[in-house]
């Protein structure tokens, strides 16, 4: 019973915020509830959120901190010249900017914190997809998928719980991985080529006779000298005059309106849309202003040293990453912003962030917390391990694999590598399949993982972007889960699981 009340709490979840029924915070919060007084668990509530505050009030911890500190060296400049680079390249292409898009969250991922990926990105990508009218689930749906990948590092979570779990060494399970994932990541490249295609065929091809990329501002010449030609799907069309920084005027084809470069789109592109941010076109285009008054150009190399110590100090886990992110946050502040009003209005200036994702963590917890007390979790856990044929037992890599897309989905990573992946591991041994093939296969769902309801900084992603979780989930998975299956063909195919 516990089993099928688990799937079908998550199963309620899911379709009333792809459905829009409800905001992601209050299902979190209310739909949990509801299924532990089903259970007849309802006396328990309360033990049970708390435990689950507690268990979360870490990852809210490092969540607010971090989206201060990135927050605050994102003020300052730190990332202007990778944000520069990223533009130059994009200029006014559809196709070009979703691949910048996976090409910097593939970049920053390398720090191992998804929080930072996602608001490094989204910060220097949003302006650019808000100006061209794109789709910003394309934006969050190929940072999640590129992060969910890169994700898979040593430092990144994943690979250090399947080493904790079974007892190896977490280069032994990430070494050998490196060419499948390589695959994956490749996947995820022509993943966003192909989108941004579709994007360029949707919106029209952008050839401006300026592009110009001052500093991290990019400026769109149209009126002001610069005729623009608007190509649907790449080739031929009609030229449109006027495509200004604020304007968005101009001709799709003779004797057609401006907009039509926006409403003719194939019905299956309406659905993958953010509508609620394609409006405005007198909204002004503003990326990362190169004057704005917070730049501390002097102070450059004070923040890339601080920013490379902290994230030393968090792959040596010299502190607690919450207890970090709080001392590096106090300091960039205090250095940069001397004046008690600058500091105050740096931490005003990312409030919404802030209080936006602890929010949505602390209304997780409800929800993890009621999963895991009334033993929902663990109920599911045993029913899909125990549904595995015998017949498969020399197969328990692949298994492994294919229960770590919905698995990791569904659970958070504590949960699933530290629940689950020692039962598939001991049925594996069984069979003469080893401990590391076991792990291994347990990386392949990171990429879906990445864009689950229980993991914090996809709501980082969502929020900044001002997509809707629902509209994310709904784009999103069937990528995501493609790429899982890629990576997953890949191990097997090198002869890794």
């Amino acid at each position: 019973m516990l089993t099928i009340l688990g799937f079908a709490m998550i199963a309620t979840f899911l379709v009333l915020i792809m459905m829009k029924k409800m905001s992601p915070i209050a299902a979190l919060v209310l739909i949990p509830a509801l299924f532990c007084v089903i259970v007849g668990k309802g006396a328990h509530l309360g033990d049970y959120v708390l435990e689950g505050v507690g268990q979360l009030a870490p990852t809210a911890a490092m969540l607010m901190f971090a989206i201060v500190y990135f927050g605050v060296m994102i003020d300052v400049g730190l990332f202007d010249p990778i944000v520069r680079a990223i533009l130059r390249f994009c200029k006014a292409d559809p196709m070009r900017i979703v691949v910048g898009t996976a090409v910097l969250a593939a970049i920053v991922s390398l720090d191992g914190d998804g929080s930072t990926t996602f608001m490094i990105t989204v910060s220097a990508m949003y302006p650019l997809y808000k100006r061209l009218k794109m789709s910003l689930v394309v934006l969050t749906g190929v940072a999640a998928t590129a992060n969910g990948v890169m994700n898979t590092l040593p430092w990144g979570g994943p690979t250090a719980r399947a080493a904790s779990a079974l007892k190896l060494d977490a280069a032994d399970i990430f070494v050998p991985m490196i060419p499948a994932l390589a695959v994956g990541l490749l996947f995820v490249f022509v993943l966003a080529f192909v989108l941004g295609r579709r994007e360029r065929t949707r919106l029209g091809y952008l050839s401006l006779d300026e592009v110009l990329v001052t500093e991290t501002e990019t400026v769109l010449v149209g009126a002001g000298g610069a005729d623009t030609t608007r190509t649907p799907g790449g080739a031929g069309g009609g030229t449109a005059a006027g495509l200004g920084a604020g304007s968005g005027d101009g001709d799709k084809a003779p004797g057609k309106a401006a907009h039509a470069a926006v409403d003719d789109r194939d019905d299956t592109d309406r659905d993958d849309t953010d509508r609620d941010d394609t409006d405005g076109d007198d909204e002004a285009f503003q990326g990362l202003d190169p004057h704005r008054e917070t730049l501390r150009p002097r102070l450059y190399w004070f923040n890339a040293g601080l920013t490379v110590a902290l994230l030393a100090a968090m792959i040596m886990e010299l502190l607690p990453i919450p207890v970090l992110f709080l001392i590096g946050a106090a300091l960039a502040l205090t250095v940069n912003f001397p004046r008690m009003t600058d500091q105050r209005a740096r931490i005003a200036a990312h409030a919404d962030n802030v209080l936006n994702v602890s929010g949505m963590v602390f209304a997780a917890a409800v929800f993890t917390g009621v999963l895991t007390g009334t033993g929902m979790v663990e109920h599911m856990a045993d029913w899909l391990v125990g549904a595995i044929p015998e017949g498969m037992g020399p197969h328990m890599g692949l298994v492994t694999g294919v229960l770590s897309l919905p698995l990791t989905y569904f659970m958070s990573n504590d949960g699933f590598y530290f629940g689950v992946l020692p039962v598939l591991a001991e049925a594996g041994s069984a069979h003469g399949v080893s401990s590391l093939e076991i792990a291994r296969a347990s990386l392949v769902g990171q990429p879906l993982h990445m864009s689950s309801p229980l993991v914090p900084a996809v709501y980082v992603l969502v929020g900044m972007a001002k997509v809707e979780f629902g509209d994310h989930t709904r784009f999103t998975v069937k990528w995501a889960a493609l790429t899982c299956l890629v990576v997953l063909g890949a191990g097997i195919l090198f002869g890794i699981i």
